[in-house]
Order: C-alpha cells, then sequence, then structure tokens
C-alpha cells in the first residue's frame, strides 16, 4: 500500500514539474529570458529602471522589432531595438526604459514578445516599494528549469550573473 502511494505521488510530482515547465517559456523559439528587473531604483525612477534579458541558447538572436511590456497608468509596449542587436549564447542585454515609469506599487507582469507578437516570456507578478538597489531576478542566472516562473527579490546585478 506505501509503495502505491509512493508511486502515486511520484508520478504527480512529474505531472506537475513537466506543467509547470510549460508555464513560462514558449516552446520551439528562441531561449531568450527576462533575468531580471528593477522597477524601483533609488531616487528618480524615469530613465533608470532597466529589465535584463539573457540568451539560453546556443545560437546568436537579434533583438530587432522585440518588445517589451510595462505598465504605467495603462499597459502598453516599448520596442527593444529597430536596428540589429545580436545577443550571443550566453549574453545580457540590459534594456533601460526610456523616459517613462513602470508601476512599483501594483501588480505588475512584465512581458517580452518577438517581431510577431508572440509571448516569449515573462515574470511572475511583481511589485517594488523599496526604493533602493534591490531587484526582482530568476535564481539560479536564466531560471529553473523546474520552476521557472520562480522569481526573488535582492541585491541587484545589472549585466551580471544573478546571486
Amino acid at each position: 500500500m506505501n509503495r502505491m502511494i509512493v508511486a502515486v505521488s511520484l508520478f504527480a510530482a512529474f505531472v506537475g514539474a513537466v506543467a509547470i515547465q510549460g508555464a513560462g517559456a514558449v516552446e520551439g523559439v528562441a531561449q531568450i529570458v527576462l533575468n531580471e528587473v528593477e522597477l524601483n531604483p533609488q531616487g528618480r525612477d524615469a530613465g533608470n529602471e532597466w529589465v535584463e534579458l539573457l540568451n539560453l541558447s546556443d545560437e546568436e538572436i537579434d533583438l530587432a522589432g522585440w518588445v517589451l511590456t510595462y505598465s504605467y497608468r495603462a499597459v502598453g509596449e516599448i520596442l527593444i531595438s529597430e536596428e540589429p542587436l545580436l545577443l550571443g549564447p550566453g549574453e545580457r542585454c540590459v534594456f533601460t526604459y526610456p523616459r517613462l515609469m513602470l508601476r512599483n506599487d501594483d501588480k505588475t507582469v512584465i512581458e517580452l514578445r518577438d517581431p510577431d507578437g508572440n509571448v516569449i516570456d515573462k515574470t511572475s507578478v511583481i511589485r517594488d516599494e523599496a526604493n533602493d538597489a534591490q531587484t526582482w531576478q530568476r535564481v539560479p542566472d536564466g531560471g529553473d528549469p523546474v520552476l521557472p516562473d520562480f522569481w526573488v527579490f535582492g541585491k541587484g546585478t545589472k549585466g551580471k550573473a544573478n546571486e
């Protein structure tokens, strides 16, 4: 009887892990992830909030035409680059939001979309009222394959591996 319970529990854990794994990035597309987000830097927010992207694939990816969503009074999106912006395997790109401020006190979700409008990755619901150098980040760096939606709030590591 105990073996049956263990077997069912293991099967449920496996099915749950497979379901969770599919929740983050879209299967079959470039493996670019949102790796770290600064919603509320110390001091002035406008022009100082940023998102770090990380290329987990083995290929160079051009981010021209890709967009990030944001929320401030309304949900919108902003183009990362009109010109070719190549991100090599394992490389990071820090995108700083120009002249706008992200919501600090609401439940915010940021999405990364490819040029066709497909959602490639998104954050969990994040909030930051601390007005300091802490950021929302995936730990381990790039995310956990079993828990891709796991984000932590900790010391910012802009342009570097998350701790």
